[in-house]
């Protein structure tokens, strides 16, 4: 019998850091932290930064991008993810599903 609390992408942890937000986000046993940060100085690449990692061991992997819009930054991290998946050996998550946790809390 499946555990529905395991099977589902759900966010379980979210807090302010830095200038930003973290949501910590699982998906069939795997992890996925977000930070979401606005511009900071007006050097920077766009007005919103999402970083996505995993832990892993000896690296985390992270992936860094920013844009216009914090769906748009989000949509082109999930695109990246997906493309580096099997390169990186990285988990696999839904990002239609992590976007719409993100929209239920009023993240995006």
């Amino acid at each position: 019998m499946s555990d529905d609390k395991t099977d589902k992408l759900r966010i379980t942890d979210q807090f302010r850091s830095k200038n930003g937000f973290v949501y910590d986000l699982r998906f069939e046993g795997s992890r996925l932290t977000l930070f979401i940060s606005p511009r900071e100085h007006p050097s920077d690449a766009g007005d919103w930064k999402i970083e996505a990692s995993t832990r892993r061991v000896p690296e985390p992997f992270v992936i860094t991008h920013w844009g216009a819009t914090k769906v748009d930054v989000l949509q082109e991290v999930g695109r990246q993810w997906v493309s580096q998946a099997v390169s990186n050996d990285l988990p696999r998550f839904d990002w239609t599903a992590v976007e719409k946790a993100l929209r239920d809390v009023r993240a995006l």
